[in-house]
């Protein structure tokens, strides 16, 4: 039987302080946990849902970067619109590539109007989100 995912999670976490400020890719986190792949990343989102009742600072991941427990607010902020602008691709996808077509064919169904309508709203506030400036 596997290990809980709060054993994985501990491991991460005192990977990331310790390598604090400093980021680590996913494979310095295989090797500095002595975990597998899967189970840093079940470590990960396990530290990614108590962090906040922990205390401590979200777990923030950069393509250049990796992971890392930053203090930085602006780092959070970055990482905050590479989710937004990756959701937002998704959606607009979705919409051109599904909802839309199913529109254009059934033009007086309810579940694609209700769908174009309450998405065009997710995918004007993501938009909104990946274009604003820190004040």
């Amino acid at each position: 039987m596997g290990q809980p995912a709060q054993e994985h999670d501990k491991a991460v976490r005192k990977a990331l302080q310790e390598a604090r400020p400093a980021e680590l890719t996913l494979k310095q986190l295989v090797k500095a946990t002595r975990r597998t792949p899967a189970q840093v990343w079940t470590g990960i989102r396990f530290l990614r849902k108590v962090a906040v009742k922990t205390d401590l600072p979200p777990v923030t991941y950069s393509r250049t970067e990796g992971f890392q427990l930053s203090d930085q607010p602006e780092v959070w902020i970055a990482y905050e619109r590479a989710i937004f602008r990756s959701e937002l691709h998704r959606i607009t996808n979705f919409i051109a590539g599904i909802v839309a077509p199913h529109a254009k064919k059934a033009p007086e169904d309810e579940w694609a109007r209700l769908v174009l309508d309450q998405l065009g709203g997710v995918k004007a506030t993501l938009e909104v989100l990946t274009r604003m400036e820190r004040s």
